[in-house]
Protein backbone atom coordinates (compact mmCIF):
# COMPACT_ATOMS: atom_id res chain seq x y z
CA UNK A 1 0.00 0.00 0.00
CA UNK A 2 1.07 3.69 -0.48
CA UNK A 3 1.22 3.79 3.59
CA UNK A 4 3.44 1.13 3.57
CA UNK A 5 5.90 2.79 0.66
CA UNK A 6 5.47 5.80 2.48
CA UNK A 7 7.09 4.34 5.79
CA UNK A 8 9.64 2.04 3.94
CA UNK A 9 11.02 5.43 2.20
CA UNK A 10 11.12 7.20 5.54
CA UNK A 11 13.28 4.85 7.49
CA UNK A 12 15.44 5.12 4.30
CA UNK A 13 16.08 8.27 4.50
CA UNK A 14 16.29 8.49 8.53
CA UNK A 15 18.92 5.65 8.00
CA UNK A 16 20.70 7.36 5.30
CA UNK A 17 20.98 10.25 7.54
CA UNK A 18 22.92 8.58 10.27
CA UNK A 19 24.89 7.16 7.92
CA UNK A 20 25.74 10.34 6.89
CA UNK A 21 26.12 11.91 10.13
CA UNK A 22 28.30 8.70 11.11
CA UNK A 23 30.60 9.16 8.07
CA UNK A 24 31.01 12.91 8.94
CA UNK A 25 31.70 12.52 12.73
CA UNK A 26 34.50 9.80 11.62
CA UNK A 27 36.16 11.83 9.54
CA UNK A 28 36.19 14.60 11.53
CA UNK A 29 37.74 12.47 14.82
CA UNK A 30 40.07 10.54 12.51
CA UNK A 31 41.64 13.85 10.77
CA UNK A 32 45.25 14.92 11.93
CA UNK A 33 45.38 16.59 14.72
CA UNK A 34 47.24 16.76 18.21
CA UNK A 35 50.11 14.15 18.69
CA UNK A 36 49.26 12.87 15.18
CA UNK A 37 52.08 13.33 12.47
CA UNK A 38 51.74 15.48 10.02
CA UNK A 39 51.09 14.32 6.53
CA UNK A 40 54.07 15.28 4.30
CA UNK A 41 53.53 17.08 1.42
CA UNK A 42 55.28 19.16 -1.34
CA UNK A 43 54.03 22.37 -3.19
CA UNK A 44 55.01 24.74 -5.63
CA UNK A 45 55.53 28.14 -4.39
CA UNK A 46 54.70 31.51 -5.98
CA UNK A 47 58.25 32.09 -7.15
CA UNK A 48 57.99 28.74 -8.91
CA UNK A 49 60.09 27.03 -5.74
CA UNK A 50 59.08 23.30 -4.91
CA UNK A 51 58.56 23.67 -0.87
CA UNK A 52 59.11 20.38 1.14
CA UNK A 53 57.79 20.51 4.68
CA UNK A 54 60.62 17.70 5.57
CA UNK A 55 63.20 20.30 4.35
CA UNK A 56 61.90 22.19 7.91
CA UNK A 57 62.13 19.05 10.29
CA UNK A 58 64.04 20.29 13.12
CA UNK A 59 62.34 23.42 13.28
CA UNK A 60 58.51 24.82 14.64
CA UNK A 61 55.94 25.15 11.52
CA UNK A 62 52.74 27.60 11.37
CA UNK A 63 51.10 26.04 8.30
CA UNK A 64 47.86 28.44 7.88
CA UNK A 65 45.52 27.49 5.09
CA UNK A 66 43.94 30.61 3.64
CA UNK A 67 42.03 31.99 0.40
CA UNK A 68 42.27 35.49 -1.89
CA UNK A 69 38.53 35.20 -1.62
CA UNK A 70 38.10 34.68 2.40
CA UNK A 71 37.45 37.90 3.77
CA UNK A 72 38.28 36.62 7.37
CA UNK A 73 41.91 35.51 5.94
CA UNK A 74 42.14 38.53 4.53
CA UNK A 75 41.59 40.29 7.68
CA UNK A 76 43.89 38.04 9.28
CA UNK A 77 47.01 38.11 7.09
CA UNK A 78 48.35 41.26 8.46
CA UNK A 79 48.71 40.17 11.79
CA UNK A 80 49.94 36.83 10.14
CA UNK A 81 52.96 38.81 8.45
CA UNK A 82 53.67 40.75 11.86
CA UNK A 83 53.69 37.77 13.83
CA UNK A 84 56.36 35.56 10.81
CA UNK A 85 58.27 39.33 11.26
CA UNK A 86 58.82 38.77 15.04
CA UNK A 87 59.90 35.32 15.53
CA UNK A 88 61.19 34.51 12.49
CA UNK A 89 64.73 35.37 14.61
CA UNK A 90 63.52 32.43 17.01
CA UNK A 91 63.33 29.63 14.40
CA UNK A 92 59.57 30.05 13.50
CA UNK A 93 58.65 28.72 10.23
CA UNK A 94 54.93 30.16 8.47
CA UNK A 95 54.25 28.83 5.30
CA UNK A 96 50.76 29.80 3.64
CA UNK A 97 48.89 27.72 1.44
CA UNK A 98 46.84 29.30 -0.53
CA UNK A 99 43.59 27.31 -1.63
CA UNK A 100 42.61 29.39 -4.74
CA UNK A 101 42.24 27.79 -7.97
CA UNK A 102 45.67 28.78 -10.42
CA UNK A 103 43.24 31.13 -12.01
CA UNK A 104 43.15 32.93 -9.43
CA UNK A 105 47.02 33.28 -8.61
CA UNK A 106 47.73 36.29 -9.90
CA UNK A 107 45.30 37.92 -7.10
CA UNK A 108 46.93 35.58 -4.68
CA UNK A 109 50.52 37.33 -5.81
CA UNK A 110 48.62 41.38 -5.83
CA UNK A 111 47.71 40.48 -2.38
CA UNK A 112 51.02 38.98 -0.81
CA UNK A 113 52.90 41.72 -2.37
CA UNK A 114 50.39 44.67 -1.19
CA UNK A 115 50.67 42.28 2.31
CA UNK A 116 54.51 42.43 2.31
CA UNK A 117 54.59 38.56 3.24
CA UNK A 118 58.16 37.41 4.14
CA UNK A 119 56.74 33.70 4.59
CA UNK A 120 56.69 31.07 1.38
CA UNK A 121 53.29 31.51 -0.44
CA UNK A 122 52.70 27.53 -1.34
CA UNK A 123 49.94 26.69 -4.29
CA UNK A 124 47.57 23.89 -3.28
CA UNK A 125 44.97 24.50 -6.40
CA UNK A 126 43.69 21.52 -6.20
CA UNK A 127 43.38 20.98 -2.54
CA UNK A 128 45.72 18.04 -2.05
CA UNK A 129 47.15 19.15 0.74
CA UNK A 130 44.10 20.81 2.34
CA UNK A 131 42.76 16.84 1.55
CA UNK A 132 45.67 15.03 3.61
CA UNK A 133 45.50 17.57 6.25
CA UNK A 134 41.22 17.43 6.23
CA UNK A 135 41.26 21.07 6.17
CA UNK A 136 37.78 22.08 4.91
CA UNK A 137 37.23 25.21 5.67
CA UNK A 138 39.64 28.60 5.75
CA UNK A 139 41.20 30.52 7.73
CA UNK A 140 42.69 27.42 9.53
CA UNK A 141 46.09 27.26 11.20
CA UNK A 142 47.75 23.83 12.29
CA UNK A 143 51.33 24.33 14.60
CA UNK A 144 53.65 21.45 14.05
CA UNK A 145 56.61 20.73 16.18
CA UNK A 146 60.42 20.50 15.37
CA UNK A 147 59.79 16.99 15.16
CA UNK A 148 57.14 16.61 12.19
CA UNK A 149 54.24 16.30 15.05
CA UNK A 150 50.98 18.20 15.10
CA UNK A 151 50.70 20.23 18.29
CA UNK A 152 47.79 22.30 17.68
CA UNK A 153 45.08 22.93 15.55
CA UNK A 154 42.77 25.85 15.00
CA UNK A 155 39.54 26.74 12.25
CA UNK A 156 38.85 30.63 11.81
CA UNK A 157 41.10 33.36 12.20
CA UNK A 158 43.51 34.55 14.71
CA UNK A 159 44.35 37.58 15.82
CA UNK A 160 47.98 36.75 16.02
CA UNK A 161 48.77 39.99 17.48
CA UNK A 162 46.85 39.65 20.59
CA UNK A 163 48.59 38.59 23.85
CA UNK A 164 47.12 34.96 24.17
CA UNK A 165 48.52 34.31 20.56
CA UNK A 166 51.68 35.80 21.07
CA UNK A 167 51.86 33.70 24.34
CA UNK A 168 50.97 30.50 22.31
CA UNK A 169 53.14 30.65 19.81
CA UNK A 170 56.23 31.40 22.20
CA UNK A 171 55.17 28.52 24.06
CA UNK A 172 54.84 26.42 21.15
CA UNK A 173 58.86 27.36 19.64
CA UNK A 174 59.80 26.72 22.91
CA UNK A 175 59.30 23.17 22.42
Amino acid sequence: SEGQMMRRLWIFLLIAGIAIIAVSAFQYLTRPGRGDPAPAFALPSLDSKEIDIEGYRGRPVLLHFWASWCGLCQEEFPSLVRLAKDYEAQGLVVLAISEDEARSYPTVRAFTQTMNASFPILLDGKGAVADSYQSWAVPETIFIDSAGTISWRHSGPVNWDSDPARKMVSEFIQK
